[in-house]
């Protein structure tokens, strides 16, 4: 009888057990450093890494959700809910007001993230899409695609069984049939990029002023364009990518959106099978970053241009820590990069399934350099420290590292317990191993 209360105790308390809730916060015992889980609804995702996503100062982080739109309390986690349903596409927030801009029913909006109330900023053209608001939130730019394209859409894996379980749809856009959140990393994706680059399709970039409503249009090409992004500090300063697979391409482009000037190409390829892809910006808005491959899997770098006196210079990624995307601390001080899986990427990283943290460090000049050398690239290299072991993460999702306005943290979304969630890594060492 005894037996049988024992073992029926232990039973009892391995169910109580197996059923309480993961912690929230824990040190990860591979690096050292601290991690919070922001998010607790399944499925809910942090932004792109190019989307500037902060409000209250910077103190707060948007999350989607598959019931809307979340706020979270990087510091505290308190988590507040701002908007209610679908909202087509969430661009970001505003960097000037903390204003929440979204689509919905081919209109811009801006939704109040203290009173909770959205306003119809502007209308959209026929067929068009916008993906970015300027500094000043006067001007959203995006893409009108003309005639029948080949659709550049497709079933996403998601993340794993348990992810795809949980993740939300990605809202339709210029026609295009939705797809499954959860990374780039589909199986047909090169064959699609191949057709769509191939069709030589009119495309128009344009912008609306959400202001007035008057859309102007920029751009008219055959090329395949996307990934707009202002700076974050100049109002008329874009930065697109010329899409397709990334060894045809010369991706990375510059444009003012004054109508004044021609579009700029960031990087000229100059070797076979070279690429630059994953462009972003710096906080201060006086750099455009991108992976740099020469050629593709077998030398990686980041690639620096300034674009106010033409600087450049490359940060050598050491072997074996070649991440999808890359991101810059708010200081300029580090780089982040979110890691691969050499079963789903062209540059095969082994060991490579980590959150990193880098330190860029510039490799000397000799001294009595002669005068054509001013214009030269600056050599440089980037030291890396792990910062979240995400041996367990599926990499059909990408993490997609954001750091906080106030450098403390880097924000990232993952499938390690299962569900799609939001984790914060503080850059910091925790004081307790």
């Amino acid at each position: 009888m005894k037996t049988t209360l024992l073992l029926a105790a232990l039973l009892s308390g391995a169910t109580a057990f197996a059923a309480a809730p993961l912690p929230r916060e824990w040190i990860d015992p591979d690096t050292g450093h601290r991690i919070v889980q922001l998010s607790t609804e399944p499925g809910t995702n942090s932004l792109y890494f190019t989307q500037y996503g902060f409000t209250a100062g910077g103190t707060k982080l948007l999350m989607t959700t598959r019931g809307g739109i979340d706020l979270v309390t990087i510091n505290t986690g308190v988590i507040e809910h701002v908007l209610d349903g679908p909202t087509g596409r969430v661009i970001q927030t505003g960097r000037k007001t903390g204003a929440i801009f979204y689509t919905k029913d081919g209109a811009v909006y801006a939704l109040d993230p203290v009173t909770k109330t959205s306003r119809l900023l502007a209308k959209l053209p026929p067929g068009g899409s916008v993906v970015t608001i300027n500094s000043d939130e006067t001007l959203a730019a995006g893409s009108i695609t003309l005639g029948d394209a080949p659709a550049v859409g497709s079933p996403r894996r998601g993340g794993g069984a348990a992810a795809q379980k949980n993740a939300p749809a990605e809202p339709a856009k210029d026609g295009e049939p939705v797809v499954q959140k959860g990374g780039d990393n589909y199986p047909d994706k090169h064959a699609m990029m191949d057709r769509r680059l191939a069709a030589r399709t009119p495309m128009v970039l344009f912008t609306v002023n959400l202001q007035t409503g008057e859309v102007k249009e920029l751009l008219h090409t055959t090329d395949w364009i996307n990934h707009f992004q202002f700076s974050p500090v100049d109002p008329l300063l874009l930065l697109y990518a010329h899409e397709g697979r990334q060894w045809k391409v010369d991706r990375v482009w510059l444009l003012r959106t004054d109508g004044k000037s021609e579009p700029k190409l960031v990087h000229q390829r100059t070797m076979r099978m070279e690429i630059a892809v994953h462009e972003y910006w710096s906080n201060d808005g006086q750099w455009v970053y991108y992976d740099l491959q020469t050629p593709l899997s077998e030398d990686c770098w980041v690639g620096g241009y300034n674009v106010t006196n033409g600087q450049r210079i490359w940060y050598h990624v050491p072997p074996n820590h070649w991440s999808v995307h890359y991101n810059t601390s708010p200081d300029g001080t580090y780089f982040s990069g979110d890691g691969s899986d050499p079963e789903l990427h062209y540059a095969k990283a082994q060991d490579a399934k980590w959150m990193f943290l880098f330190h860029p460090e510039l490799i000397p000049n000799e001294e009595g350099e002669t005068p054509d050398q001013a214009n030269m690239i600056q050599a440089a290299k980037l030291i890396p420290e792990r910062l979240v072991n995400l041996g367990k993460h599926d990499y059909s999702l990408e993490p997609n590292g954001n750091f906080s306005p106030d450098g403390k943290w880097l924000i990232f979304r993952s499938n390690l317990r299962g569900p799609i969630q939001v984790y914060a890594v503080e850059i910091a060492k925790a004081k307790q191993p």
